[in-house]
């Protein structure tokens, strides 16, 4: 491995972090929006497929926040479908994104804050787990790592 191990920890470091801080953040987000504590209006799901945030916080809590808790731990159990996982979860979280402003629209404020903070956390987690799997592909004679 040789010259890229320090680029390798530095990207499955960051990727934990990402990944981490997606799971710690999504899980108790869906929670709240399930509860409807902090939810917003239901009237802003006027016209769209969601009579109220049932599946939307579904979605947030299994979707976005389980793939994210999953990646996490097979990060750090060096899970041969670790980059697999991490990849999965930014892309999922780039999908809830897409479909929030789709159905509530992108309101100025928090909420408009938020969607770019997590869309971009998901363009992160993907582009690191890229890297990750870059790395590994070329440090390794047979393409790929045991990790």
């Amino acid at each position: 491995m040789g010259g890229m191990s320090w680029l390798r920890r530095a990207f499955k470091i960051i990727a934990v972090v990402l990944a981490g801080f997606l799971g710690v953040s999504a899980v108790p987000g869906g929670i709240a929006l399930l509860a409807g504590i902090d939810a917003p209006p239901v009237e802003q799901l006027k016209g769209s497929v969601f009579a109220d945030y049932t599946i939307p916080g579904l979605s947030l809590l299994l979707i976005v926040g389980g793939s994210a808790v999953l990646a996490t731990v097979l990060l750090i159990r060096k899970s041969r479908f670790a980059v697999l996982a991490s990849i999965g979860a930014g892309l999922g979280v780039m999908v809830f994104e897409f479909v929030e402003v789709l159905v509530i629209g992108s309101p100025a404020g928090p909420a408009r804050i938020l969607q770019v903070l997590y869309f971009g956390v998901g363009v992160a987690l993907v582009a690191v787990s890229v890297g990750l799997l870059l790395v590994d592909v070329l440090s390794s004679p047979s393409g790929m790592r045991p990790d």
